[in-house]
């Protein structure tokens, strides 16, 4: 096996590749749930997959995201433990990196384990122009000019943009419901799809938020990454990926949203707008990813799952498991 352990001590350096950075230069003054310095706890999380090779001549392809430091999380003691030669690079398009391991005919195997300090946010920090400018353009899954424009256009939203966000915010959990029923095309995060459905998982119910925002003039960014297990339940497999998304304003910075969770807890609206728990790992940032080396595939929709291509075709032909150990 091939292993790697480095020791992840330069955050700075390590934020430079990627991830959401907010520049502490604004801190959020409405709707902060926190007082003094927000809770934080550390976990060591880690991320296994196996791809088993069904002939002799597979042409196997595999990434797996791998996070970075941001001013919320610090990730440490990063360990690869693989069957394969491998490499890490920044993502071309998103933020974040990836792993890419390649073999003919041969199983792929890999274990990719990191401490991660990760803190509960109400946001903050500033962007230039060019990333505002960026985070109001259109994804393929969240096109401007379309069923959710004329929705935004036909809300009557006034006032700052946390305000107009908020308005949003409550108008998306207002309109839909976490639901995956079987059969469904949920959790690809298209925005129109949800405008249509008025149902989904955490993909669809930010994408929809983030279209109503950008045509609102209000700029958005996408993240994913995974729910931990609270410390006192026990619990150290982690099951599927969350995803959030922040809005931006000038006066606040960039503020978090987590409309889906907002929706299967009532109780914690309140708090899912502009706040964020420490329960969580961010992996990557952005839609329409595009990973180095580029698969055949071109840009991703989405990114948190191992990505396999087979022969130069996409294939989810393998095992992954998620599991944490509880470091505080």
């Amino acid at each position: 096996m091939i292993k790697m352990s480095l020791a992840l001590v330069a955050a700075g350096l390590l934020s430079a590749c990627g991830g959401l950075q907010h520049n502490n230069v604004t801190a959020p003054t409405t709707n902060v749930a926190f007082e003094g310095t927000p809770p934080a706890r550390t976990f060591r999380f880690t991320y296994d997959v196996k791809v088993p090779a069904k002939s002799a001549t597979d042409d196997l392809q595999l990434w797996i995201p791998v996070p970075v430091s941001t001013s919320e999380q610090e990730i440490a003691n990063l360990t690869i433990d693989a069957n394969r030669d491998y490499q890490i690079h920044d993502l071309e398009v998103g933020s974040g990196r990836s792993l890419h391991m390649s073999s003919t005919g041969k199983d792929l195997a890999v274990t990719v384990s990191f401490d991660v300090t990760r803190h509960a946010t109400s946001g903050g920090g500033t962007a230039t122009a060019s990333e505002l400018a960026d985070d109001l353009e259109a994804d393929s899954m969240i096109p401007t000019g379309g069923k959710v424009t004329a929705m935004a256009a036909a809300l009557d939203t006034s006032g700052t943009p946390v305000e107009v966000a908020h308005a949003l915010y409550e108008h998306t959990r207002d309109r839909m419901r976490y639901d995956k029923p079987a059969g469904e095309a949920w959790g690809r995060g298209d925005a129109e799809w949800a405008c249509d459905s008025r149902f989904g998982n955490c993909t669809d119910f930010h994408s929809y938020f983030m279209g109503l925002a950008r045509t609102k003039g209000i700029p958005t960014r996408f993240v994913m990454g995974f729910p931990i297990p609270a410390k006192d339940s026990g619990e150290t497999k982690v099951g599927g990926y969350h995803c959030w998304a922040y809005f931006y304003d000038e006066a606040e910075g960039w503020r978090p949203v987590d409309i889906s969770e907002a929706d299967k807890h009532p109780e914690k609206a309140g708090f899912f707008f502009g706040n964020l728990d420490e329960n969580r790992v961010e992996m990557i940032g952005g839609r329409d990813v595009l990973l180095n080396p580029t698969p055949k595939a071109g840009k991703l929709n989405l990114f948190i799952y191992p990505y396999l291509e087979v022969n130069g075709q996409e294939s989810r032909e393998l095992d992954k498991s998620f599991s944490i150990e509880n470091l505080d």
